[in-house]
């Protein structure tokens, strides 16, 4: 499993906790008679308490809004400021790092220019020294 999916198990096994919890809510206030009165209908009794769930969730749902949203709000927004700079720092990296590597070619190619210069240079006065003692060697004849 990933934690993606280990992520949804728990909001699952949140909510049903959190029904549960909020529907015994409701049994317990009718039960101790704090909300309604007593009914002897059953269909009654049924529609009190899917209406006193109901009120209880939306004041849940309330206080959630009110002190839990906002902040959980926040804390993805940051998370998403930190992943968008970590993304331009890598970015921002990989294009240093090609830069380095364009100059230290540059560096090398130059040297090798300078090195194919100086070679062609002394075969060049290698090939006018050779040309003078033959010359030479014409004239003792």
């Amino acid at each position: 499993m990933s934690a993606e999916d280990d992520s949804h198990t728990l909001r699952i096994f949140g909510l049903l906790f959190v029904n549960s919890f909020l529907i015994g809510a409701a049994v317990g206030i009718h039960q101790q008679g704090l909300w309604f009165p007593e009914e002897s209908n059953w269909a009654k009794i049924a529609g009190l308490y899917m209406m006193s769930a109901t009120f209880i969730q939306m004041v849940a749902f309330m206080i959630y809004k009110l002190f839990f949203q906002e902040r959980l709000e926040d804390q993805s927004y940051i998370q998403g400021l930190h992943s968008s700079m970590r993304r331009s720092m890598k970015k921002i990296n990989a294009e240093t790092q090609q830069f380095q590597v364009g100059l230290e070619l540059e560096a090398k190619r130059a040297q090798q220019q300078k090195q194919m210069q100086l070679l062609r240079n002394k075969v060049m006065e290698d090939d006018d020294e050779s040309g003078l003692s033959e010359k030479m060697m014409i004239e003792l004849r």
